[in-house]
């Protein structure tokens, strides 16, 4: 198990999913966790849990698009804990509106786009350009940030979701590479479908069927396996690890676009 004891972590996009997962996670492997969204019910829900089990947490609301909350949310986490150690860039604009609208280039509402890159990618610069000078002053710190399969893929729909995420994966790198000599680790996890609490409420059964298919692994991704992979990378641990994009996600990425059919064509016949 991966120690986090004495160090202060960030999560943005901490109310719900992989950042609600992750910010009980840290907080159980010893961190004091600042929880940040835009809703400050869930928010509030994750810093109690994580509270009644005798960890430390702040709930913070921030829009990540918005410079001056990103600011405010820095100093938050230094006049309550004094240090930034961990810093999981995790918000993204996933809502089913977002989403919808998100389809082909010669339809693209620009203002969706300009919104989509504003959380998905300047939030995250944002985040680490205010972080990383307390990292600094720690003596060093690890960025994970959430990424997706649809940043290294092309597809027929949510151009501006993997554009965005494609991003994500090359700040990373950057990032790496400026501070890598003052002990700054960025890593970017490549996720691919969580079974979160909203996608099974929500998601279609033969969906689901049908891309589990084309996953490696007999299950769909599940939120805590996540979080046990940015708990790793936040760690001491994973200290030879940095502008690395790690695949989590089933294999999903990593196999023949043909993979599914060719299971079904070699399957024993009945």
């Amino acid at each position: 198990m991966t120690n986090l004891t004495g160090k202060v972590a960030i999560v943005t996009g901490g109310g719900t999913g992989i950042g609600a997962a992750t910010a009980e996670l840290l907080a159980k492997r010893g961190a004091r966790v600042v929880v940040t969204g835009r809703s400050s019910g869930s928010l509030e829900k994750i810093a109690t849990l994580i509270r009644s089990s005798g960890a430390e947490a702040e709930p913070v609301i921030c829009d990540v698009g918005v410079e001056a909350q990103v600011a405010a949310l820095i100093a938050r986490t230094i006049d309550r804990f004094g240090r930034v150690d961990i810093l999981h860039a995790n918000a993204a604009l996933t809502d089913q509106k977002t989403m919808a609208g998100d389809g082909m280039i010669a339809d693209m509402d620009a203002a969706l786009w300009d919104r989509v890159m504003a959380i998905n990618l300047r939030g995250p610069m944002l985040c680490s350009k205010h972080a990383i000078p307390h990292m600094l002053k720690a003596g060093g710190g690890s960025i994970v940030f959430t990424s997706s399969g649809k940043g290294v893929q092309g597809d027929v729909e949510f151009p501006a979701y993997g554009t965005s995420k494609a991003g994500l994966n090359s700040l990373c790198r950057y990032i790496a590479a400026q501070y890598g000599k003052q002990r700054i680790r960025a890593n970017v996890l490549s996720v691919g479908l969580v079974m979160s609490d909203v996608l099974r409420a929500n998601m279609p059964a033969p969906i689901l069927k049908m891309i589990e298919e084309h996953h490696l692994t007999p299950y769909l991704g599940e939120t805590g396996q996540i979080a046990e992979a940015v708990a790793f990378l936040a760690s001491d641990a994973a200290a030879f690890i940095t502008g690395a994009t790690i695949p989590v996600d089933g294999g999903v990425t990593s196999h023949s676009a043909l993979y599914a059919d060719f299971r079904r064509l070699h399957a024993p016949k009945s």
